[in-house]
C-alpha cells in the first residue's frame, strides 16, 4: 500500500449489532425459526450470553444484548422515516421470495425506502434488514 486510498479495500466477514435484552427471544426466534439460521450462544461473562448467527459462506454476525440499544419502533406499521436509523444489513439468499414470503407470514414489519426498490424488514429490537439474490450486483 503506497497511496492513502488503498487504506480500505473491502468489508470484513462479521457484522456486530446491539439489541435490548427484552427482546432476546423474538429476535432469537426469527433468525433461527423463521430463517432456518444456526444459532449459537457464547457466554463472555456479560449479563446476556451473545448470539452468533454464522453463514455457509463463512460470514456471520453477533448479537450483544444490552440496555444501551436503541428501542424498537413501536407503532403497528413501520415505514422509513421511523425505521432504526443506524447500520442497516443486507443479507444473501438463493431463494429471495421464499424468503420474504417466510418474514411476512411471520408478521415481521416491513417498508421501503424512497431511494430503493427493494424492501426492508425490521427485526424484533429494531434493526433493518433487507434480503438479496445470491446473484444481485447493486451499486
Amino acid at each position: 500500500m503506497t497511496d492513502q486510498s488503498d487504506c480500505i479495500v473491502g468489508l470484513g466477514a462479521r457484522v456486530r449489532i446491539f439489541v435490548r435484552p427484552a427482546f432476546r427471544q423474538r429476535f432469537t426466534a426469527l433468525f433461527r425459526d423463521v430463517l432456518g439460521c444456526k444459532v449459537i450462544e457464547r457466554d463472555f461473562g456479560l449479563t446476556h450470553p451473545i448470539l452468533f448467527v454464522p453463514f455457509p459462506d463463512g460470514s456471520g454476525f453477533s448479537v450483544e444484548f444490552s440496555e444501551l440499544a436503541p428501542g424498537e419502533y413501536t407503532a403497528n406499521t413501520i415505514d422509513d422515516e421511523h425505521a432504526f436509523h443506524g447500520a442497516w444489513i443486507e443479507f444473501r439468499t438463493a431463494d429471495l421470495p421464499g424468503c420474504k414470503q417466510r418474514l411476512r407470514d411471520a408478521g415481521v414489519a416491513e417498508f421501503r425506502h424512497p431511494g430503493s426498490t427493494h424492501s426492508y424488514f425490521s427485526a424484533p429490537g429494531g434493526q433493518v434488514f433487507r434480503l438479496l439474490d445470491l446473484a444481485y450486483k447493486g451499486p
